[in-house]
């Protein structure tokens, strides 16, 4: 991945459930560990390491943010220390799964406002539909997230003949492409995060 110097920044990784656990599982481990290779610091927000509980009443709408549960305002004050968001969306029935969106849900603009976010999409066939990935940016750009895009999109279609139990990629041919067109892409998002961060610490935060 290209250089941003020594700059370390934290991202906040949801991750959606398909069908398959074993397949978002090898997703997971492959992406995550291509962000840490980085030398980033990654948070994990998912079925498999919170319970997260559908969403009723979302931790903005608490006047008294006291009054919220504390999971709740635990897991905002990590959202609100990271520099940015990587959202692993697998297709379900076209769309975004419901536990991603419900995670997405429980906070408010005050955490997604100015910061960028890098949508990756998987499936277990030949097509993965963009409609999955324009829901999924449509949901992020309402809440103030800034969506990277890239003109080569980071889809992996048939993700579980390419990557193994341990998330790496078993094609030496397909490795190089899928490894190119993440790495480019994460490192697009670095240098919106980076690019960010420094102009808050330079000027005030962006108006809510």
């Amino acid at each position: 991945m290209a250089s941003l110097g020594t700059n370390c920044l934290k991202y906040a990784v949801f991750a959606g459930s398909s069908k398959d656990a074993k397949l978002d599982e090898k997703v997971m481990k492959y992406v995550v560990r291509v962000i840490r290779d980085t030398r980033h610091e990654t948070v994990i927000f998912g079925p498999d390491s919170m319970d997260i509980p559908f969403v009723k009443k979302p931790v903005h709408y608490y006047s008294d943010r006291s009054q919220a549960p504390e999971w709740l305002r635990d897991a905002e004050k990590k959202l609100e220390t990271c520099d940015g968001f990587i959202y692993l969306c697998p297709e379900v029935n076209r769309s975004i799964p419901a536990n991603l969106s419900n995670m997405i849900d429980h906070f408010g603009s005050n955490v997604y406002q100015a910061k960028p976010a890098a949508i990756i999409t998987y499936s277990d066939t030949d097509i993965v539909d963009l409609r999955t990935r324009t829901h999924l940016h449509d949901l992020l750009a309402s809440m103030g997230a800034i969506v990277v895009e890239n003109m080569h999109l980071p889809l992996i279609s048939r993700s579980h003949t390419k990557l193994d139990s341990e998330g790496q990629l078993t094609d030496e041919g397909m490795s190089s492409q899928i490894d190119k067109k993440i790495t480019t892409y994460l490192s697009q998002m670095d240098w919106y995060a980076i690019a960010i961060k420094n102009h808050k610490e330079l000027y005030e935060p962006i108006p809510i």
